[in-house]
């Protein structure tokens, strides 16, 4: 197995084993046997038999899009989002499926009973409490995908102990192919279960085809120590991957062609790759050589054409901009005021001159703060951070607050109150003072956000915020759609299509 991952990554015309495509194919066929006993997927077009002799497809199934990523935090939930906006527009919300079969981060979600209407409704006749991965909250949520089952987008969760608990043969590994399978099979038979849908003007906007998303989780062997790494899962599922990478040139193939080298291992097929937070200034360029690499060292040995870029996606500062919700995750805490702005966003990046542009350190006397806090234009929003010492900047900040609504003049900046020490321990004897903290929560969910982050000193709490990876939250549809807004237009979404149809290629027996 070593050797042939090296071999991928070292060679520029590197083809699947033919075995790896024989475990491929065989897997292709067991999931198209098994959809094909959903009547209702049948009667729509898109079951393809594999019982046929034939050698090529001529039916128009689509297969099954997994978004996969390089690395952690680059854009796989960006992209996924502005897969299914973009899928749900084109082919209506009840036949678009969306699935995260391996999940971390988890939360619990209510889950209500099937329709009676529904296939599954004898499956579960009443409500009940679900666990899901934080991501399938959000999609669900958003784009009202309330023909799916939480339970069935959400398979496996890895939370603590769960490797260790692997290892020692307390998990079942066929157990778990089997309800990552079982959750996609449910997936497929929702998502074609009803063939017409109307839009909001009466005309309808369904082409005849479902299709289903399945999101990643980090590069590709992530997982893989508990058999359910991401290039192991999308053969399961007979998935082709779009890979998707940070922006830049040498780096970002290097990351490419790494991840590339372990789907390859597992005869996956790369529908194509898209790059994101690429630098407005450097966009051409990028897709440009990128697009160079790609044809020049993944174009198979007999001529076999490459995997495209399908999009390239310039950064948006915004969307990296942590909420207060995002601050509150980060230091275990919660507003003490100012709720109501939970998912207002603050600009903690730094200048050319490395200052920070909406974060600041307070370490001047009061009546230099207030003058600073005073300055600030109507739009100003700064994330101010002090001790716990220091009442007098405390009562400033709220000071100001209330003078701006006297004069109904908009206030938007934000307090963080630390009570930790510069040497990185924790004075329990330090703590907000009763009377000052009263006074903070009389403000209300309305009044400013203020919040305590408790054993950080002021220095450490800034660079925890400085150095964070906001995460999407379900509950910010501001920048869920800003998101989707920004992908959309940058996804040749025709390309991939084509990419991942059965009509596209007669046999699938290589990846590129």
């Amino acid at each position: 197995m070593q050797r042939l991952i090296l071999t991928a990554a070292a060679a520029p015309n590197f083809a699947v084993t033919t075995s790896s495509s024989r475990v491929a194919l065989r897997r292709r066929a067991i999931i198209d046997r098994q959809l094909s006993d959903y009547p209702a997927a049948a009667a729509a077009g898109n079951i393809t038999s594999s019982t046929s002799t034939s050698s090529t497809t001529n039916t128009g199934r689509q297969r099954p899009i997994y978004v996969a990523a390089t690395r952690q935090h680059v854009g796989k939930t960006s992209v996924s989002l502005a897969l299914v906006s973009h899928f749900t527009k084109r082919f209506g919300v009840a036949n678009v499926g969306y699935m995260k079969a391996v999940g971390q981060q988890c939360l619990r979600v209510w889950e209500e009973p099937p329709p009676a209407s529904s296939s599954l409704s004898s499956l579960k006749e009443e409500g009940h409490y679900v666990v899901v991965d934080r991501d399938v909250k959000l999609i669900r949520d958003h784009f009202q995908l309330h023909h799916l089952q939480y339970a069935d987008m959400s398979p496996i969760l890895i939370p603590q102990g769960y490797t260790k608990s692997y290892l020692d043969g307390q998990i079942d590994h066929d157990q778990q192919v089997a309800d990552i399978r079982r959750a996609y099979l449910n997936i497929v038979k929702a998502t074609t279960a009803n063939k017409t849908e109307l839009d909001i003007g009466g005309s309808s906007i369904n082409k005849g085809m479902s299709i289903t998303i399945c999101e990643g989780t980090g590069h590709a062997g992530v997982g893989s120590v508990v058999g359910t790494g991401n290039a192991r899962v999308a053969e399961e599922l007979g998935a082709d991957v779009v890979l998707v990478a940070n922006g830049g040139l040498g780096r970002a193939f290097d990351e490419l062609q790494l991840n590339r080298a372990l789907f390859i291992q597992f005869g996956v097929n790369i529908a194509g790759v898209i790059i994101n937070k690429v630098h407005p200034d450097k966009y051409d360029q990028t897709r440009k050589y990128l697009t160079k690499a790609i044809q020049q060292f993944w174009t198979g040995p007999n001529g076999e054409p490459p995997p495209p870029i399908l999009g390239v996606v310039p950064d948006r500062p915004y969307l990296g901009c942590p909420a207060l919700a995002d601050i509150e995750s980060t230091f275990g805490s919660t507003l003490l005021s100012g709720t109501n702005h939970r998912y207002r966003h603050y600009d903690v990046g730094s200048n050319l001159q490395g200052r920070s542009i909406g974060m600041n350190m307070v370490t001047t006397d009061l009546a230099a703060f207030l003058r600073t806090m005073q300055r600030q234009p109507e739009t100003g929003r700064t994330l101010f951070i002090c001790h716990v010492t220091r009442d007098d900047v405390i009562l400033g900040f709220l000071s100001e607050y209330r003078r701006r609504v006297r004069r109904e003049i908009p206030f938007q900046s934000a307090l963080i109150i630390c009570t930790g020490c510069d040497d990185g321990h924790m004075n329990n004897k330090i703590e907000l003072c009763s009377e000052v903290c009263e006074m903070i929560m009389d403000s209300g969910p309305a009044g400013p956000p203020v919040l305590v982050a408790a054993g950080y000193s002021p220095a450490e709490a800034a660079k925890q915020i400085r150095t964070m990876t906001p995460k999407f939250n379900a509950n910010d549809e501001r920048r869920v759609s800003r998101a989707t807004e920004h992908y959309e237009p940058y996804i040749d979404f025709d390309l991939l299509l084509e990419r991942t149809s059965s009509m596209m290629t007669g046999r699938r027996g290589r990846a590129v």
